[in-house]
């Protein structure tokens, strides 16, 4: 099995949406659009997360129907950050020059998750 499909195996097994383009595979959360990226070029490899395009309208949703969406937020960046050590791991274990690179990712959903907040900080109290 190659690293590729292990990497795969790996990101269903947690459950992610999986898509591969030759040199990267994206795994994309279903509670909420957060994707875990891996890039791999020769013997390295970059793990990254990225907000995908809809990740704001699937939060105002969860906000308009009562969710607390800063929980759910933390509940899959902590999760998608294990998933990343996880992989990680695997690829070190296989002779890759791995870098984490989760922490802008995590900051552009947490601003938009602020965001979010700022506008509906007055919504449950209408």
């Amino acid at each position: 099995m190659s690293i590729r499909d292990e990497i795969v195996k790996l990101l269903k097994e947690h459950d992610l949406e999986v898509k591969k383009r030759k040199n990267v595979i994206r795994g994309t959360h279903k509670t909420i659009p957060v994707t875990l990226i891996i890039r791999l070029v020769d013997d390295e490899a970059i793990i990254e997360l990225e907000p995908e395009e809809e990740l704001r309208d699937v939060l105002v949703d969860l906000v308009e129907s009562g969710e607390d969406i800063e929980d759910v937020v933390d509940d899959v960046l902590s999760e998608l950050r294990d998933i990343a050590v996880e992989i990680s791991q695997l690829l070190s274990d296989k002779g890759y020059d791995v870098k984490l690179k989760l922490r802008e990712g995590e900051n552009d959903v947490r601003d938009i998750l602020e965001e979010l907040e700022e506008e509906y900080s007055g919504y449950e109290e209408e």
